[in-house]
Order: structure tokens, then C-alpha cells, then sequence
């Protein structure tokens, strides 16, 4: 079954004005957060949710799943909880795990002839924290590591100071051109920036990525990142009224396995109001592949104190409750998101993550409300 997200990103440039308001007086870092602003008019900022029911043979092959995982449950309010996540399991000790990774540039072609290549944001891409180390809360790494040492601190500060979740030097395939029909693409005049930006229909879209991953002949151990330049998606017919949806993760069973994916935008500056802006969507997918690899995990319902418009939640997706709170790392331009921890999915009282904080930049200071 998929269901798309239940609540729209960024719905007003009040609340964003009013987010950043209080982002502003809760942090004092060396680079202060800023948020994801203003949109096009009619748009509405989002990201995408794919959720998977494993059953008969998905089930065993998430049970088989080649990819570097490991599983576990919490119990809360009398239900226990199972999830999995990528890596290892940092409460059973320390060890390091290193995802392969390729990245896919898209030059999106639509119907009156204007064309999007991700070619020119690869090298924005493979040089950002996503795969360079830089200075992080917790440690010299990479940003997804940074996230999860930090959301199980009370281990890797302690008996697992030497686990680890890299993301692999990407290899970078060769642009694949794919040409979007009429009545799924369209090209319109973002009025923030005064650029022209492309909106597909991801009903449309993904079934496309799917099939590329198999004849792009990928593997489950692997994470194919799809990059698009300018270009977002919709839910539904393209139209700024559907949009914009900056990135997504998602995982598919085909004849190679339980393959995982991500697609993710990277948007010039100033685009949509800064949604999307170079990294930052792919910060938030990935952080959220991270702790969700294959779309199942359930957690007990939330909603972000911050972003009441989200609405009542109960999937382990740890950018969506802090969606355009990003920061930027000493030495390094790019944009990377905020993110939950684990303890504050499920409800622990004391936070096992760094500082016992419920986020990376300490954004929440108690638990979700219950809803």
C-alpha cells in the first residue's frame, strides 16, 4: 500500500517568519539555522511518503535484505514497536558500516523542449558533508553519521565510540535523459526567484525510477540517489496547486531484491523560497532513510510542536517534524536539515541522544504531544 504524507510542508510564509522567530532564540551555533521560506503562489513545499505493509515474500526478503541493517522494537503505551534501521545496532557495541552509493543526474526533458540536468548539481552534491567530513556536534564525519551518533549518543559516547554509517565515495553514472509527457510535466515561472522550475507528476515519476533501477542494473546493497536540478514533484496533475514536493525515499521489490532509493531536487538558491536549496532535501531523505531503509517503521503518533499544520503522524520519519530547519557546517556552504532522534519518536522520557537532547540542534526541548 503507499499513502502519500498526511500534512504539507511550510503551508504559509507566517508560520515560516514565526518558526524562524523561535529557531533564532533557542540556538547559538557557530552557523545559525535559517529556515526554508516563501513559495510560489498557489504552491505548497512538501516531501513525498511511500508506506510498505511488508507481507509473504516481501516480508522475507526485508527479513534477507542485503543492505546493511539491523532491527529491533520499544514498547510504549502497552504496543510494542518494531523498526529497522541502516547499520548496525550501536547498543550491542561499536562497529562500522560503509553504504555504496551512485548517483544518478536526471536531465528532465519536457514537452515544449525545456530541459533540466542534474549533471550541473553532481559536484555540489559529492562535495557537501553528505560525503565530505567536516565538523559536526558529534564527531569529524559525514552528515548521516553525524545524525545517528548523535540520536544514539548514550552508545557512542561511551561503548560504541567507534560506530559508524558512511555513506561510500559515490560513483557517478552517466546522465539518463528521461522525456516527460505533456500531461505529467509542465514548466512554470517560480515568483520568488523570478526562474523557471519543472513540476512532474510523481505518480508518473517513480514508476519511471523503478525501472530504472533495473536496468541500470543496481543492487540492494547499494543506495541510488536520483538528482534533479529545478525540477520538483507533484501530487497529481503538475500544477504549482500540487506542488512541490522536493525529494522522497522508497523502497521496491524487483528481481534484484528489496532495492531502497531516494530521489532528491537540488535547487538553485532563492527557488521556492529556498526549499530545496542545494542539499538540504537530500539531508532530510537521507537522514530519513537512515532510520526508516524501507518505508515500514511506526512509532506512536506525534505531531511537531513547531509545526502543528503537519497534523497527527505515526511514521519514523525524522526530518518531516522539523522540515526548513537547516544549518551549515564550518568550511562548507551547503544546507543540511535538522533532524528528530529516536527518543523522541518513542516517547522516552530521557533522551539517549546527544546532550539528551530530541534533535541534532536541540530544536525540541520535550517530547511530541500526544494527539
Amino acid at each position: 500500500m503507499i499513502s502519500r504524507k498526511l500534512f504539507l510542508r511550510l503551508l504559509a510564509a507566517l508560520s515560516v517568519v514565526m518558526i524562524a522567530a523561535l529557531a533564532f532564540s533557542i540556538f547559538s551555533t557557530t552557523a545559525a539555522p535559517t529556515h526554508a521560506a516563501g513559495t510560489s503562489a498557489g504552491s505548497k513545499p512538501q516531501y513525498y511518503y511511500f508506506h510498505h505493509n511488508f507481507s509473504g515474500t516481501a516480508k522475507s526478503a526485508k527479513a534477507n535484505a542485503s543492505l546493511a541493517s539491523w532491527s529491533s522494537s520499544f514498547t510504549y503505551g502497552g504496543k510494542t514497536y518494531s523498526y529497522s534501521m541502516v547499520g548496525t545496532n550501536p547498543a550491542n557495541g561499536y562497529a562500522t558500516s560503509t553504504i555504496p552509493v551512485t548517483i544518478v543526474p536526471l536531465i528532465l526533458t519536457f514537452s515544449n523542449g525545456t530541459s533540466f540536468s542534474g549533471v550541473k548539481k553532481v559536484a555540489n552534491t559529492t562535495g557537501s558533508p553528505i560525503f565530505k567530513n567536516a565538523k559536526f556536534l558529534s564527531g569529524t564525519t559525514q552528515y548521516g553519521d553525524a545524525i545517528q551518533r548523535a540520536e544514539f549518543w548514550k552508545y557512542a559516547s561511551t561503548t560504541a565510540t567507534n560506530y559508524h554509517v558512511y555513506m561510500g565515495v559515490p560513483t557517478v553514472h552517466a546522465a539518463v535523459t528521461i522525456k516527460i509527457p505533456a500531461v505529467d510535466g509542465k514548466t512554470v515561472k517560480d515568483t520568488s526567484s523570478g526562474k523557471t522550475i519543472g513540476i512532474v507528476n510523481v505518480n508518473w515519476f517513480d514508476p519511471t525510477l523503478q525501472k530504472l533501477l533495473i536496468s541500470l542494473k543496481f543492487t540492494p546493497n547499494m543506495l541510488p540517489i536520483f538528482l534533479s536540478d529545478n525540477v520538483y514533484l507533484s501530487s497529481g496533475a503538475p500544477s504549482l496547486g500540487n506542488c512541490c514536493i522536493g525529494g522522497y525515499h522508497n523502497a521496491v521489490q524487483n528481481s534484484a531484491g528489496l532495492q531502497t532509493y531516494i530521489w532528491s531536487v537540488n535547487a538553485d538558491a532563492g527557488v521556492l523560497g529556498n526549499f530545496g536549496e542545494d542539499v538540504s532535501a537530500l539531508s532530510h531523505e537521507l537522514a530519513e532513510w537512515l532510520n526508516d531503509p524501507f518505508t515500514n517503521n511506526l512509532v506512536p503518533n506525534w505531531i511537531s510542536p513547531i509545526a502543528p499544520q503537519y497534523g497527527c503522524n505515526n511514521f519514523l520519519e525524522v526530518g518531516d517534524p522539523l522540515v526548513g530547519v537547516v544549518f551549515t557546517v564550518t568550511g562548507f556552504t551547503q544546507h543540511m536539515q535538522d533532524e528528530a532522534f529516536f527518543s523522541w519518536f518513542a516517547r522516552q522520557a530521557t533522551s539517549i541522544g546527544y546532550k539528551a537532547r530530541y534533535t541534532y540542534l536541540g530544536t525540541f526541548s520535550t517530547l511530541s504531544q500526544h494527539c
